[in-house]
């Protein structure tokens, strides 16, 4: 037990199974509780002494405990609660006490008291030193002692519904010591220590009458921890173990002593009929099976290396020192010693001829009589054998490592012939045939001629570990085809429902049943029913089992130093069952949380994880679960053996149902725990409010950009009129330049000025006047169907008009044009025809009225931020002396001038091109007018 699940304590009073299948201990260092897999231990802050004792479940499945000082607690929902402090009532002693649905009844050394549950007020039923109580249906059986006149009285009472009996008073001059009583349906015993020994009484219940009994002498002297009634016989607890008697006709008859070196203080057999045995000072002991018993060769310095039965419950356990055991229903009988310190490899009995073949892994064999124990040395004739058959009376089979060999004789003066040159493993006779298993086949002797035939499966040899026969069956247990059955002359699959890959290490027949030794355990067979039995290390046996005896009533597997004897009943196999299976703890996001039958999540708590348990002794190494989630898995899926949880890492939204169940490995039937559900509900972008809300958004924003797209198509088509309108404006202003460029005075003066050459012959100059006219008036016509023009074209066109007007001026007009370097004229766009409007005012308003000295200066430069900057400077009269010279239906300004202003209004505000234009009058230093400067800036593009 120890060696499976780390103890919490080496000292135990009590042990108790509760209806959940929960083992509780009452130990020295306090409560604890085993569900098959670890121990949990129950405290309460207020407890005054760790040790609890007297473990007792009430009807509502409440367990009860009490310390030394009288402390009385329960547990419920998990808990160590405190029901009621006596302490002043037990003096500090143990008081046993006993509960019913009412109250609780305590026996103290102060009297018995009767405590309500629900009140918790107390009422002394009796008074007197109680020492010893026992219960059997409601009815108390006290042992009680009193003082009168001086005297102790020793008497017990028999207590029904708070009425007292007295029922018999034992007679002593001194207190008496260890007195217990324990009642039963039938009897109540008493029992007490006196100067001889242990004193035992019998109690009749139904009339009171009492018997002294007769002690039995295996307890006589030993120290009675308790007394239990298990399967009809009596088990007295005591410091060397358990005994075991039969009672009848108040007599008790001794029938067994178990742990014999342990100081037993309870026991207990839980659900799956496992024994619990506690013990006061060497932990808790389990025994799958009382039916199996392990015998331990203490005494034996060597090894068991061979075994074979004799007959009836006898057998032979050879060792490697030469020393064969002979045993009779598990007791030794004698031992005899061959010579030299040999290792038995092989035992064989021939039960007709009273021999027992020893064979040593040597060359050497030896032949014994049992019934005289004398030993004969073979030599070689059986050494290192792998197995024999008997064929008849007179002949034998021998198989060694190298060969196979067939007896005549084999004791006296034998004949051998060797059937085959290869390493035997196995052999056995059946339907007058030899089946002999080589390491390289399987083949069928005919026992008389010993003609060979080869036996394969599937048209390929086979490897045999070992063989037997039942009824004309030979059964095959093969290294590579599992078990197969020969029959009828036909070998096949043998139809036993055996794990897979499993290796089979030893079989043997026993009339209508096979007995099949495997490392999981021992398997049996019935042949007619084809029933499937195990033994496992659930039952109690706890080894691979290798090879075995078959002997009349009992089974013997060998161990190295021991030996387990199986009885052959129906005792020895258990009916398993499988506790039921609870989720004990749920995690949600890896946080503990209430287990609950239904949760409903957000999506963010999608981590699920939900640990399990189903008690039982061993439950981790003997209970398989399973587990399906409806809307994920359509089959069980198979949890890992020693598993108790489940972990789903990311669950998406839906509504999942888990479901559990649990199956210990041998039983037939399943446990299923309730179903949890969980809801995880959907996140919000998974929502039919959220899918509606981005439908409408979706709609929304196409509604948006078609309105946004209509919305810049009528912007791109007015703006297009605009341009339009503008291209339009820009044209007629155009025009309107041109117009002012091309007045009648202009054309006229010009005409005028060519009719002159021409009069006064002078050809050449009228020519050259008219090509510069003809010429300007092709540039005027051109720049005019053009918005833009290069700055190079804007002044070439500007120098040929200031030729023309020098001439009007009769060379009275000087002028300059100035262009820094650094511009690039070609490449810089200016608006057409845009400098002669203020040129053209110059001369006409600023130098026409001047008589001498006209002076006009343009120049073209960079300015910052990359502008550039056209001055027409004029050293004329001025604005002021203009306006006054100008008739009255002149007030207005020229054409040119006002077209221009619209066209630097429109590329300001419709086209976005910053074009300035200052007007600055210009003074002498006697504040006289001395001129007009225009500048016009506008960006380089």
């Amino acid at each position: 037990m120890s060696a499976v699940s780390p103890l919490p304590d080496v000292e135990f009073y009590d042990i108790i199974e509760d209806h959940q299948h929960y083992i509780w201990l009452a130990a020295d260092k306090g409560l604890f509780r085993y569900n098959g897999t670890t121990y949990e231990r129950f405290s309460h802050p207020e407890q005054k002494s760790n040790s609890l004792f007297q473990l007792i479940l009430d009807k509502k499945n409440r367990l009860w405990c009490i310390n030394i000082y009288g402390q009385i607690f329960y547990v419920e929902n998990d808990k160590l609660k405190l029901f009621y402090d006596a302490s002043k009532l037990v003096n500090g002693q143990l008081a046993p006490y006993e509960i019913n649905n009412e109250h609780i009844t305590l026996f103290t050394v102060t009297g018995i008291y009767i405590i309500d549950l629900q009140t918790k007020e107390v009422n002394k039923l009796f008074g007197g030193m109680c020492i010893g109580n026992s219960k059997i249906n409601e009815i108390n059986y006290t042992f009680a002692i009193s003082f009168e006149n001086n005297l102790e009285r020793h008497r017990i009472y028999k207590f029904n519904k708070k009425k007292s009996t007295k029922i018999f008073e034992i007679t002593s001059l001194k207190r008496i010591q260890s007195p217990k009583l324990f009642a039963f349906n039938n009897v109540v015993f008493f029992t007490h220590k006196s100067l001889k020994g242990n004193v035992l009484y019998a109690i009749n219940p139904k009339n009171n009458i009492f018997t002294k009994l007769k002690t039995p002498k295996q307890i006589y002297n030993e120290t009675i921890y308790g007394l239990l009634n298990i399967e009809n016989n009596y088990w007295f607890l005591t410091s060397s173990g358990v005994f075991i008697y039969g009672f009848e006709n108040e007599i008790f008859t001794f029938k067994e002593q178990l742990f014999k070196t342990e100081s037993i203080t309870d026991v207990q057999v839980d659900f799956n009929k496992n024994y619990w045995f506690t013990t006061l000072d060497n932990g808790v002991f389990v025994s799958p099976n009382l039916n199996i018993r392990r015998v331990e060769l203490l005494n034996l310095d060597s090894k068991i290396t061979a075994s074979v039965a004799l007959q009836n419950n006898q057998f032979v356990l050879g060792t490697n020192d030469g020393k064969l055991l002979f045993y009779n229903h598990n007791q030794l009988i004698k031992t005899l010693q061959l010579p030299g310190k040999k290792i038995i490899g092989k035992l064989f009995f021939d039960a007709q001829n009273d021999k027992l073949i020893v064979s040593i892994n040597a060359s050497e064999s030896f032949v014994v009589n049992p019934k005289n124990d004398k030993i004969l040395d073979v030599n070689n004739r059986f050494s290192v054998a792998k197995t024999f058959s008997k064929i008849d009376n007179n002949t034998m089979f021998y198989g060694n490592y190298r060969q196979g060999i067939v007896y005549k004789n084999p004791f006296n003066n034998p004949k051998q012939q060797i059937l085959k040159e290869s390493r035997v493993k196995a052999s056995v006779v059946s339907n007058n045939h030899l089946f002999v298993s080589y390491i390289d086949g399987l083949y069928k002797y005919n026992t008389q001629t010993f003609n060979a035939e080869e036996i394969t499966f599937n048209a390929k040899s086979l490897l045999v570990n070992t063989l037997t026969k039942t009824n004309g069956t030979v059964w095959v247990a093969t290294q590579h085809n599992g078990l197969l059955k020969y029959e009828n002359n036909t070998l096949k699959p043998s139809g036993i429902n055996l794990p897979e890959n499993l290796q089979i290490n030893a079989i043997h027949a026993d009339g209508l049943v096979l007995w099949i030794s495997t490392d999981a355990g021992l398997f049996q067979y019935h042949t007619k029913t084809h029933q499937l039995k195990l033994l496992s290390a659930q039952d109690g046996l706890n080894t691979a089992v290798n090879d075995f005896l078959i002997l009349k009533n009992q089974i013997i597997v060998s161990l190295p130093k021991a030996f387990y004897a199986l009885p052959k009943s129906d005792a020895l196999f258990k009916d398993f069952k499988t506790a039921k299976v609870r989720v004990e703890a749920v995690k949600i996001n890896d946080r503990d949380t209430l287990v609950a039958t239904n949760y409903k999540l957000p999506h963010h708590l999608n981590k699920i994880d939900m640990s399990f348990n189903s008690n039982g002794f061993q439950s981790n190494q003997h209970v398989s679960y399973q587990y399906r989630v409806k809307e994920i898995d359509t089959s069980w899926q198979n949890i890992p053996l020693n598993t108790h949880f489940v972990t789903f890492n990311s669950l998406s939204s839906g509504t999942y149902t888990f479901e559990l169940k649990a199956q210990n490995l041998s039983a037939k039937e399943a446990v299923f725990a309730a179903p949890i559900s969980f809801v995880i509900t959907k996140p919000f972008w998974e929502t039919y409010w959220f899918y509606g809300l981005v439908i409408a958004t979706i709609i929304g924003l196409v509604w948006l950009y078609f309105r946004w797209r209509l919305q810049q198509k009528e912007a791109q088509r007015i703006a297009e009129v605009d341009k339009i309108l503008i291209d339009k404006k820009i044209t007629n202003l155009r025009l309107e330049n041109l117009r002012s460029q091309m007045n009648p005075h202009f054309i006229f003066n010009a005409l005028n000025s060519i009719q002159d050459y021409i009069i006064s012959n002078e050809k050449e100059l009228a020519s050259s006047y008219l090509v510069k006219f003809s010429r300007l008036i092709r540039m005027y016509l051109d720049y005019s169907q053009q918005n833009e023009i290069t700055l190079e074209e804007e002044l070439n066109a500007l120098k040929l008009y200031l030729e023309l007007e020098k001439v009007r001026f009769e060379d009275e007009l000087e002028y300059t044009i100035s262009v820094d370097n650094q511009l690039k004229t070609k490449q810089i766009k200016v608006p057409s025809l845009f400098i002669q409007p203020y040129v053209e005012n110059a001369l006409k308003h600023g130098l026409l009225h001047k008589l001498n000295d006209r002076k006009l200066h343009i120049e073209a430069k960079i300015i910052q931020q990359n502008k550039l900057e056209i001055t027409v400077e004029d050293n004329g009269i001025g604005r002021a002396q203009s306006e006054k010279l100008k008739r009255p239906n002149q007030q207005h300004k020229p054409f040119a001038t006002k077209a221009n202003e619209e066209r630097v209004h429109l590329y300001k505000n419709k086209l976005k091109r910053d074009i300035a234009i200052t007007t600055n009058d210009l003074y002498d230093e006697n504040d006289v007018a001395a001129g007009t400067k225009v500048v016009i800036t506008m960006p380089i593009h």
